[in-house]
């Protein structure tokens, strides 16, 4: 009999869920979906994710590559520049030629649409409104969680519910700790400067004397430009983030800080983002390493931001999540029938996505060091390529060489 008779519960449908329920329903896994949010609130169009190739490579298995990559901005390059408007270096971070696919730009809330259009049309059900309470029991037999005040039952709980994740208390007491960094960002038309040249206008970062600003399209055409600007900031609890967030003028007053070390298109940049009604802030906060992802039993997990946040200067955020749906849904695919090996096989699962995850920390402390005042002094004089390529594959021949050893 399959353990999968009560189906997978998985808490949270933000992009890890519903990319989870796909990649489960691909190996005939029944899942549903718990979301706390209306799925009107759940629809809320904020910024832009950056697909990878080891993202697309995961959203191409899925078949969902192809529902987005028209809407997507595509390049295989990024560009620094110096507040003289000259390029210090053209770095190649996605080559077609090298993965099968560039990087893809897009708005979160086209990503997140399309998915939840496949599982209707898989009829994967997802509850809305659905809060995500406790778990009471959690044993070899399956796992009881409390929802909106009602136990439910099910084999396999997954915690996807992001960075102040409910479920990842049932698995570690740690929480995410702030790295005493704040991104503001907003979005400007692109026609709206007048470019030196054509390089700014695509994925490119400008340093100066101020923290460095960065800038990525974020529709197919190129006319919607997201422009940030990373910089220190004093710890803050979640009550005064969220205050700082939606006031669009302390947002303002932070951006403007450097206004007066910038030249030209620096200064015109900070000049338009000041213009907008909305501008948008990400702390950014780290996860410490954990000793497990799963309880005792395997029958509780936790993925992505729940169990590895990271700050969105690693460019991966969203890759790392749909790299542990699909590796999961492997492991998970394997327990059908018997669960005996399941805790075992998570354990090497979590050992094996850790190492990716290592390499993704040492490349984002890079990009960090990068978009401090003059950072590129201090950064190395070329990218590491085989750090990169190593990151931008999926590697899952190597897991199951992990899952298969006696």
């Amino acid at each position: 009999m399959s353990i999968f008779r009560d189906g997978v519960a998985i808490i949270g449908a933000g992009i890890a869920g519903p990319a989870l329920a796909l990649a489960l329903h691909e190996k005939n896994i029944p899942c549903r979906l718990y979301e706390k949010r209306s799925a009107a609130d759940a629809d809320v169009l904020s910024s832009g994710v950056v697909i990878s190739p080891n993202g697309c490579k995961v959203l191409d298995e899925l078949h969902i590559l192809e529902r987005i990559s028209s809407r997507s901005y595509r390049a295989e390059t990024t560009v620094i520049k110096n507040d003289e408007n000259e390029t210090v270096r053209k770095v190649e971070v996605a080559p077609e030629r090298l993965y099968g696919y560039k990087y893809h730009r897009l708005y979160r809330l086209i990503l997140l649409q399309e998915m939840k259009t496949m599982m209707e049309q898989k009829n994967i059900p997802v509850i809305y409104g659905a809060k995500f309470e406790s778990i009471v029991s959690d044993t070899e037999e399956g796992v009881e969680f409390i929802v909106n005040g009602r136990v439910e039952r099910a084999a396999i709980l997954i915690g996807a519910d992001g960075i102040h994740s409910s479920v990842r208390e049932h698995v570690t007491d740690q929480i995410p700790q702030y790295t005493g960094l704040v991104c503001v960002y907003g979005h400007i038309p692109t026609s709206s400067v007048e470019w030196p040249d054509d390089d700014f206008k695509t994925g490119c970062t400008i340093q100066g004397k101020g923290d460095a600003i960065f800038m990525v399209p974020e529709t197919a055409d190129g006319s919607d430009l997201m422009v940030g600007i990373q910089l220190k900031h004093e710890l803050r609890d979640r009550a005064q983030w969220d205050s700082i967030a939606s006031d669009n003028t302390q947002l303002t007053a932070l951006i403007r800080q450097s206004h007066g070390l910038w030249n030209g298109v620096g200064k015109t940049l900070i000049d338009q983002l000041c213009k907008q009604d909305k501008l948008l802030c990400w702390p950014y906060f780290l996860m410490p390493k954990l000793p497990s992802w799963s309880s005792a039993t395997g029958r509780v997990t936790i993925i992505a931001d729940a169990a590895h946040a990271m700050p969105a200067s690693s460019g991966q955020g969203v890759n790392q999540a749909l790299e542990d749906v699909y590796s999961l849904a492997r492991v998970l695919a394997r327990a059908d029938g018997s669960s005996k090996d399941l805790p075992r096989d998570l354990g090497i699962w979590h050992a094996w996505r850790q190492q990716k995850l290592d390499a993704v920390i040492q490349m984002m402390n890079m990009t960090n060091q990068l978009r401090t005042a003059q950072g590129d002094k201090a950064c190395p004089a070329t990218t590491p390529q085989a750090l990169v390529q190593w990151i931008n594959g999926l590697h899952l021949e190597e897991l199951d060489a992990l899952l298969n050893a006696p």
